[in-house]
């Protein structure tokens, strides 16, 4: 995402101001209070929606009546250019968004467009100002470290934050070796009172005996109750008895009812089934008398007239043989080309044999393999052939290359070599130096004297101009000494004393100051020192220019350079090993390219083998003489193929001319030519097949009329074979007995109907078979309910004095507990372990909490932590200029440890504040572009770097000029971090007049 126009309708003090053409690293200037702040927090504002009214966040609603909001043009990666309108409306304000495809949408195509992350999170990752440092500053010791971890986990402070809570919360509730914590006096607390406790409990005998009465009188009590309710069970069961029975004694009655009829098979709605098959044998009987008598005359026509089964039988060989006259005229034809083209590849195999120079018969020629796997087999060998003489040539250069080096280094060596001194020179050279090593002392004593005797003219200098002004300032005291004398006159002239005395006092004090005295003992000093080092000097530059010394100077350059030549002699010797090897190289390419030389050869010989060819032609010309025996092969079989065809054709003309004259014996007439006897037969055929047609129309009448007939027959028999079954299934012979039959079945359906019935009122009850045959013996359910309700009250009698003595016996365990010290401290324990468990279950929850915040650092340490890591050291070895390489975190807790370039490793709280502070800064832009680097969002920094100085100001907006495929917007109210910037990076905000 890039913002590229930024136009605010009313925001803080901001009326129609606007901002276009915003770059990738864009610089927003201006004083303070000119509008950056509000600037930034608009674009968050467009964005996420406009602070709530019940929010601590300010809401810049402008106070001069202008439309509040505005709107920021942005392009997306995914979809390009949109223009994101906010102005007010509901809490968070009326949004509306426009892409430039047209799509129109509101809040819901906005967070889709940022990727669903909210306001808060965006601050934390993308948007960082001084206060992010300032924090930085506020941190001592070990929470910086923290501070910095969770920066670079979450963008802010909340982890570290939350971590402390969390610590100091589970340390005010419990230690385990404090004293103070709210549990640890709780628990400390209850061990003493349960050892008082368990002294209590030994004097009071009398108080378990009563206890273990309350009990068995409650469990009698609970035993009688248990009674009681089974009894009431059983007398409400009795009660649906009372009712069910009589429906019971019904289904009884009926069903006896019903078996005096015994075993009458009877079909469903049998005499509806009787009527209507009577009603459909009927029509059936007329149609079987009318289809008998067309049947008898169409037999009649049939006997009348047939065609000649001979000829017809006959009519496959006349029609093919009528139909392949046209045929035979091509085979005559084709046999006579065929003729022509079998000349022309007998010529042109013979010219392919003269050309191969090999004399070969089919079957040889068969035998020679000219499969496809010949095939890339031989231009597999013709390209390792190509290969193999291309790298000749490469290896022919290569040798002559690294002959050529071989020689110049060695010649190189050579001269080097004679060049050197020996050892006995180099011994003698460096004896004659140990003789004038002093001369180095000299030309240091030289150089200070130097120094020393320019200090020292600087000085005489320095006092001469104050000699001079000494000078000055005496005349101008002499002037007033004679002014004050000339008032002291007057006044005494005037007889005015005040003045005179301040004329007399003001001359007297000239005079004294005109008259002070300078010491001259110092620049006396300063003249006799320069002068003795002037002449210090010149002995100095005497002896430097002795010959000794100089010649001394030559030696030493000379021994120079000679240990110059010997390093050069050792990168030669080197440079020739490296020559050598590859000169080595070169040989066994040469060794390797011979063998591979020979197996190609063996290879050529062996598929020339395969060939028939003979080694010549197979080393030389193997491709070649394959695509001609692969020609020639294919001409060979396509003139046995032709000879194949033209005895196929030869056949063809031969077996037609022979059918010709058996069907001839057809006709009775004798015709001429081929022609003449297939018009003939054709016609004839014709004749005699129309006549056929219309015996097969009768013939096809006859059959539908036959298989109508039979089907009506079958229709016929299968009613009358019902009718038998439908009496035989009721048990009757004709169908009066059955509709007298059909009357008692019609009982016996009413008495079924009326069971039924009786069963369904039955099923309302919710007696199962097991309780019907439980109660099935109680047949006069009065008595037994009388019987049962005794019972029950005899029971319920028995329960008030039962929890009469109960409550006596809990009274006096009552009066036990209120009037001994176990009952104030059983009541005391308890509810200290009461408040204990409700400590214990808070300090649980925060515990639990601290947990899963360990944990979730130890996942974030192992799965995305390092990812962040690599970026925030390499921007802070940008930032430092290579002074610490490595930011690694601790094993446990939070923190980190940050490795200097000399391996040493450093604590955050051991590094300075402004490393601190660019820490802070690699791990916020690095998390930006790592962890969330799927989120294309701007960068907004607001005056960061204020603290820094110069250079590591220059390192850090040259860190922020290299990031790429991100957007910085950069807010700065420091003029002189404007040079960094190119002209079209800036814009300025103007304080007095903010419109554009």
């Amino acid at each position: 995402m890039i913002i590229t126009d930024i136009q605010i309708y009313g925001y803080g003090k901001l009326t129609d101001f606007k901002l276009e053409g915003i770059q990738s690293l864009q610089v927003i200037y201006g004083e303070n209070e000119a509008g950056k702040s509000t600037i930034m927090s608009f674009i968050h504002s467009v964005l996420f929606g406009f602070p709530a009214k019940t929010q601590s966040e300010l809401r810049y609603e402008p106070k001069e009546g202008a439309k509040y909001g505005g709107r920021i043009t942005a392009v997306f990666p995914d979809r390009g250019k949109a223009v994101i309108e906010r102005v007010k409306g509901k809490a968070s304000g009326d949004v509306s968004v426009l892409l430039e495809d047209g799509t129109r949408g509101g809040e819901d195509l906005l967070s889709g467009l940022l990727h669903h992350i909210d306001k808060n999170l965006y601050q934390s990752i993308f948007s960082f100002n001084i206060h992010g440092l300032q924090s930085v500053n506020q941190m001592k010791g070990e929470d910086l470290g923290r501070y910095l971890f969770s920066a670079g986990s979450l963008g802010t402070d909340h982890l570290v934050s939350a971590e402390n809570i969390l610590q100091k919360e589970l340390e005010s509730r419990f230690k385990p070796n404090g004293k103070k914590p709210a549990l640890n006096v709780k628990l400390n607390e209850m061990k003493q009172l349960h050892r008082d406790l368990k002294k209590a409990e030994q004097n009071n005998e009398h108080y378990w005996i009563l206890l273990q009465e309350k009990d068995s009188i409650a469990n009698d009590l609970q035993r009688i109750q248990h009674e009681l309710e089974q009894y009431q069970q059983k007398l409400s069961r009795l009660k649906e008895w009372k009712e069910f029975y009589p429906l019971l004694a019904e289904e009884q009655e009926l069903i006896k009812e019903r078996g005096r009829f015994g075993d009458m098979p009877f079909p469903a709605n049998g005499l509806a089934l009787l009527e209507k098959l009577e009603s459909l044998i009927k029509p059936l009987e007329g149609r079987r008398a009318s289809l008998e008598s067309r049947i008898s005359i169409l037999e009649q026509e049939l006997e009348s007239s047939q065609p000649d089964h001979l000829l017809l039988k006959h009519e496959p060989q006349i029609n093919a043989a009528v139909e392949g006259l046209p045929l035979l005229d091509r085979l005559i034809q084709e046999e006579k080309e065929l003729s022509i083209k079998l000349g022309n590849i007998s010529e042109e195999i013979i010219n392919l044999q003269e050309r191969l120079h090999l004399q070969i018969d089919e079957q040889q020629l068969e035998q020679a393999d000219t499969s496809v796997f010949m095939k890339e087999k031989i231009n597999a060998v013709n390209s390792r052939r190509n290969h193999l003489q291309a790298m000749k040539l490469e290896l022919d250069g290569r040798f002559n290359d690294e002959r050529s080096a071989l020689e110049n280094t060695e010649q190189k060596i050579g001269e080097l070599t004679g060049l050197l001194l020996t050892e006995d020179e180099r011994a003698a050279v460096r004896e004659t130096l140990s003789f004038t090593a002093n001369k180095h002392n000299i030309e240091k004593e030289l150089q200070d004297t130097q120094e020393r005797l320019q200090f020292l003219q600087k000085t005489e200098k320095k006092e001469e101009k104050r000699q001079q002004k000494a000078y000055r300032e005496k005349r101008q005291l002499l002037f007033l000494g004679v002014l004050f004398a000339a008032f002291a006159g007057w006044g005494i002239f005037s007889q005015l004393w005040v003045i005179a005395g301040a004329g007399l006092i003001g001359a007297a004090f000239c005079i004294a100051g005109v008259n002070k005295k300078e010491p001259k003992g110092e620049d006396s000093f300063i003249k006799d020192e320069i002068k003795a080092l002037s002449e210090k000097e010149q002995s100095l530059l005497e002896k430097l220019k002795h010959p000794d010394i100089q010649h001394a100077a030559s030696l030493e350059a000379q021994l120079k350079k000679d240990s110059e030549r010997q390093n050069q002699l050792i990168q030669l010797q080197f440079q020739l090993e490296q020559t050598n090897e590859k000169y080595e190289k070169v040989i066994n390419s040469f060794e390797k390219w011979e063998k591979e030389s020979a197996e190609l050869e063996s290879e050529l010989l062996q598929l020339g083998k395969q060939l028939l060819l003979p080694s010549e032609i197979a080393k030389n010309y193997l491709s070649e003489a394959f695509s001609l025996i692969e020609k020639l092969k294919v001409l060979t079989r396509e003139k046995k193929y032709i000879l194949e065809r033209k005895a196929s054709a030869g056949k063809g003309i031969n077996e037609k001319l022979q059918t010709f004259q058996k069907l001839k014996t057809l006709l009775n007439s004798e015709p001429g030519n081929v022609q003449e006897i297939g018009y003939q037969l054709k016609k004839r055929l014709k004749e005699e097949m129309e006549k056929q047609i219309k015996q097969g129309e009768r013939e096809a009448k006859l059959q539908e009329l036959k298989l109508e007939l039979s089907t009506v027959l079958a229709e016929l028999s299968h009613f009358q074979n019902e009718c038998k079954n439908l009496f035989s299934s009721a048990g009757t012979d004709n169908s009066d007995e059955y509709r007298e039959k059909a009357a008692e079945a019609q009982k016996l359906a009413e008495l079924e109907e009326q069971i039924k019935q009786v069963r369904k009122q039955m099923i309302l009850n919710s007696f199962s078979q097991e309780e019907i045959g439980k109660y099935s013996n109680v047949t006069k359910p009065e008595a037994e309910i009388q019987a049962v309700s005794e019972k029950a009250a005899q029971l319920k009698e028995s329960i008030p004095g039962l929890q009469s003595k109960l409550a006596e016996v809990k009274h006096e365990i009552g009066i036990l507990e209120e009037g001994g010290t176990y009952a104030e401290l059983l009541h005391k324990f308890a509810l200290l372990k009461s408040e204990f468990e409700a400590e214990a279950r808070e300090w649980a929850k925060y515990a639990a909490a601290k947990d899963i915040l360990d944990r979730t650092i130890r996942s974030f340490k192992n799965e995305r932590l390092p990812k962040m890591l690599d970026k925030a050291e390499h921007y802070l070895s940008y930032l430092t200029n290579g002074r610490y390489v490595r930011i690694f975190p601790k094993e446990e807790g939070s923190g980190f440890l940050i490795e200097s370039r000399t391996g040493a490793v450093f604590e955050a709280k051991e590094l300075s504040q402004a490393t601190a502070e660019q820490i802070y800064v690699s791990f916020r832009l690095a998390l930006a572009m790592t962890i969330y680097g799927k989120y294309p969002f701007p960068i907004i920094i607001d005056d960061s770097f204020v603290n820094f100085d110069h250079v590591r100001t220059a390192r850090m907006i040259g860190l922020l000029k290299n990031l790429k495929g991100r957007q910085i917007l950069f807010f700065t109210c420091h003029k002189h971090l404007l040079p960094h910037f190119q002209e079209e990076q800036i814009q300025s905000v103007a304080k007095e007049k903010l419109p554009v």
